[in-house]
C-alpha cells in the first residue's frame, strides 16, 4: 500500500511548522541574546524509561537554573498511545512543560537543512542518577496514592509490616528468546520466605504475568496491575517499598524514581547498571571460562572485553558462560542485603567499593563518565568475594 498521503500530511506539518519555528528563533535571537531553547526528547515507549528520564530532566533544568542560565526548557514525551503507562504519560505532561511530538518532530527535520543555534533538541536520559538522593522526588505521592496502597495492602494477613517488592523480568514466550535477565518467579521464592521469615511482607508486582505465584502465604500478595488492579498502582505499591529486589523490569526504575533501593540479581553486564546512584546494589552472577569451568574475576572479565557490553553474545564471543544464581544463593544475597543494610544506610565513599569501582573506571572511565557520572552504586559484598578475589 502507498504512503503518499502520509508523506504528504508529513510535509504539509513541516511547512506549517517552519515559520512558528523561524519566529521563535528570530525572537529568541534578538530579544533574549543570551538563551537558548533546550527541548528534551524522552521515549514513552519503555516504561523504565517514563518513569527515570523526568526525573533526570528536573535535576538538568533546576541544576541549570542554579548555576545562573537563563535557558528555557522544555521536553517532548511522545504520543500518548504510544506509551506504556498512561498514568505517568499524564502525570509528566501535567507536571512539566511540554512540546507536542508533530512540532519536535518538525523542528528535527529542519534543523538539518537551517541552522538553529539557539534552539537545541536534546535526548533524554536515564542514567546520570547521582542526583536520586539530594533532591525529592517528582511522582505523586498523594492521599489518593497512600490510601489506595492500604486498600491493596489489605489483602495480606497484616498490613502494617513493612514489605518487599520483587519485579522480575520474565520469558516472553517466543521460542528463540535466550535473555539471561529472564527467570521464573519459583526461584526466588526462597528468599521471599527469609523475608517473611523477618517481618516482612512480600508484593510480587507485575503488569501481567504467564507465571503467577498462586497461594503460597497470607503474606504474600501475588500483583498484576492489569489484571488486579487499576492505572496507577504501581506507584501506589512502589512508593512505599522498604527495597526492591529485581532482574531490571522497568519496576526498578520506578522504584530508584522513588528513591527506593533496589538490589538487582544477576546483573551480569555493568553496561546495564545504574551506576550512578547508591540507591543500587547489584549482584554478579558466576562468570566462568567454557575451557576450564573456572570462575573469571572481574579484572579477567574486564581484559576480555566484557565490563562494558551490552549484549549478552559478547559473552559466547569471548568463550564464557553466564551461571544464574540457584534459588537458594538468591535468598543468600536477599538475605545479606538485608543484614548489611545496604538498603537503608547508603554510604558512597564505603572504602570496600574502591578497588572495583577503580577497576571499571581504568578500563571504560571515559564511557561511564558520560553515561553516568561518578559511580556511587553498590557491589554486592558476595559479588566483591567472588570478583575481587585472587584467581
Amino acid at each position: 500500500m502507498s504512503d503518499a498521503p502520509g508523506r504528504l500530511l508529513r510535509l504539509f506539518v513541516r511547512l506549517a511548522a517552519l515559520p512558528i519555528i523561524f519566529a521563535v528563533v528570530l525572537i529568541m535571537k534578538f530579544a533574549y541574546r543570551d538563551r537558548a531553547i533546550r527541548i528534551v526528547v524522552m521515549d514513552p515507549r519503555l516504561f523504565g524509561h517514563q518513569s527515570l528520564e523526568p526525573e533526570v530532566f528536573w535535576d538538568d533544568w533546576q541544576s541549570s537554573l542554579e548555576s545562573g542560565s537563563r535557558d528555557v526548557w522544555f521536553c517532548c514525551i511522545g504520543k500518548k498511545s504510544a506509551a506504556s503507562n498512561q498514568y505517568l504519560w499524564k502525570h509528566t505532561r501535567n507536571h512539566f512543560p511540554t512540546i507536542p511530538s508533530w512540532f519536535v518532530t518538525s523542528i528535527s527535520y529542519w534543523k538539518e537543512r537551517f541552522e538553529f543555534s539557539n534552539l537545541q533538541l536534546l535526548d533524554a536520559s536515564i542514567y546520570r542518577l547521582g542526583f536520586l538522593t539530594q533532591r525529592a522526588t517528582t511522582l505523586p505521592l498523594t492521599t489518593s496514592i497512600l490510601d489506595r496502597r492500604r486498600e491493596i495492602l489489605s489483602r495480606l494477613a497484616n498490613p502494617s509490616r513493612p514489605y518487599v517488592v520483587f519485579t522480575v523480568r520474565e520469558s516472553s514466550g517466543l521460542k528463540d528468546e535466550v535473555e539471561l535477565r529472564n527467570r521464573k518467579i519459583a526461584e526466588f521464592l526462597p528468599a521471599m520466605d527469609a523475608l517473611i521469615e523477618r517481618g516482612f511482607n512480600v508484593v510480587r508486582l507485575m503488569s501481567h504475568t504467564r507465571d503467577p505465584l498462586g497461594l503460597r502465604s497470607e503474606h504474600i500478595l501475588d500483583w498484576q496491575v492489569l489484571v488486579n488492579g487499576e492505572p496507577g498502582d504501581e506507584l501506589a505499591i512502589v512508593s512505599g517499598a522498604a527495597f526492591v529486589v529485581s532482574t531490571t523490569t522497568g519496576g526498578d526504575c520506578l522504584a530508584l524514581a522513588y528513591r527506593r533501593p533496589v538490589l538487582y540479581i544477576d546483573s551480569a553486564r555493568p553496561y546495564l547498571v545504574f551506576l550512578a546512584t547508591e540507591l543500587a546494589t547489584f549482584q554478579v552472577p558466576r562468570i566462568e571460562d567454557r575451557q576450564t569451568s573456572c570462575a573469571l574475576t572481574l579484572a579477567e572479565l574486564l581484559e576480555r572485553g566484557l565490563g562494558w557490553s551490552g549484549e549478552q553474545q559478547l559473552f559466547d564471543d569471548a568463550g564464557v558462560r553466564v551461571v544464574n544464581s540457584t534459588p537458594d544463593e538468591i535468598r543468600q544475597y536477599v538475605v545479606e542485603y538485608f543484614a548489611s543494610r545496604n538498603w537503608h544506610d547508603v554510604d558512597p565513599a564505603d572504602e570496600n567499593e574502591r578497588n572495583w569501582r577503580d577497576l571499571l573506571i581504568k578500563y571504560h572511565g571515559a564511557e561511564i563518565l558520560k553515561r553516568h557520572g561518578p559511580i556511587r552504586a553498590r557491589l554486592h559484598p558476595a559479588s566483591r568475594r567472588l570478583l575481587l578475589s585472587s584467581p
